[in-house]
């Protein structure tokens, strides 16, 4: 097995992985009578229903990417980059922490967890395990992991899809916060100071 195929068969398990996380806590929410899918009104007004109609279109486009580095057709060289080993292997490591940081904060939020801008019943604020140092870890996990995959499968279209998902994930980022001190004010205020939204506050 050459180099490109290895990085190819590790691409496929860390993506099969992080479906099998997602689909796991999912059916745990189901199981206690909840949904993390579920679109509220709330959700709808916060979001914007474009933004909530673009999410399984771009689904679908990171999977025809996926695809494509897969078959990698004749004439389709000019779409990887000449990335050395080491890097390759280092963007293995972030897939995998990605996925690692996924698992704790889904142990984290429990039946708080939801795809959307709403809250669920009972919500408090949550500020342990990972949401002690940042305020929004899913996203950070979710970055971190196609940042990973994009690194060690050396295709930069999944480089460039990682600019469009930082972007799209800062723009609800901000209706999150938003949403977040309407509901709980001065306590949330106080948590943004110590908090940074993808990275620790080392002040």
């Amino acid at each position: 097995m050459n180099e490109n195929n290895t990085f190819r068969l590790l691409f496929l398990v860390l993506f099969i992985l992080v479906l099998i996380v997602r689909a796991y806590f999912g059916i745990k929410q189901r199981r206690m009578g909840q949904s993390s899918w579920s679109v509220s009104e709330d959700a709808v007004s916060r979001e914007g229903r474009w933004s909530l109609l673009l999410r399984p279109v771009a689904f679908l486009f990171m999977l025809g990417l996926i695809v494509l580095y897969f078959i990698e057709p004749s004439g389709s060289e000019w779409l990887f980059l000449p990335l050395p080993l080491w890097l390759r292997v280092s963007g293995v490591l972030l897939g995998a922490a990605g996925i690692l940081l996924l698992v704790c904060v889904h142990r984290t939020l429990g039946m708080q967890w939801s795809t959307t801008l709403q809250f669920k019943e009972v919500h408090t604020l949550n500020t342990s395990g990972p949401y002690k140092f940042i305020r929004h870890p899913m996203y950070a996990s979710l970055l971190l992991f196609f940042l990973g995959l994009s690194i060690m499968s050396s295709f930069w279209p999944l480089m460039a899809l990682v600019v469009i998902l930082l972007l799209f994930f800062n723009r609800i980022m901000r209706r999150e916060e938003s949403m977040m001190i309407e509901e709980f004010g001065e306590e949330y205020r106080i948590y943004m100071k110590s908090t940074g939204r993808l990275l620790p506050r080392f002040r």
